[in-house]
């Protein structure tokens, strides 16, 4: 049995793994962590990739599980190939996670 969280991120088409929103769940099995995944694009056929991290209390962590949706939306063509200007877009942050709360909490001082 692990002790600390399981990070789920679901990816839409053209976001990367850190783009991606983020939930926890208390899934320990690779096994548990395919049937989560089959759920979830099962009931959500927009996302195209979901990635399972295991974290342990110390901070370390290890892949569970991560599959690819082959029936996901696909990205469309960006306008930059026309040698357009990228565009700038704001870049979420990501929400700190359970462990690292924990040791804000501690190293307040």
């Amino acid at each position: 049995m692990m002790s600390g969280a399981t990070e789920i991120y679901i990816c839409k088409p053209g976001q990367t793994i850190k783009e991606g929103a983020v939930v926890y769940s208390d899934i320990e099995t690779r096994g548990e962590a395919e049937a989560d995944a089959a759920y979830r694009i099962k009931n959500d056929p927009g996302i195209a990739k979901i990635a399972y991290y295991a974290v342990k209390e110390d901070g370390s962590f290890r892949s569970l599980y991560s599959v690819d949706n082959p029936h996901a939306p696909k990205v469309p063509k960006s306008q930059s190939l026309m040698m357009d200007e990228p565009k700038e877009r704001p870049v979420a942050e990501r929400p700190p996670t359970l462990l690292g709360r924990i040791r804000a909490v501690f190293e307040e001082d």
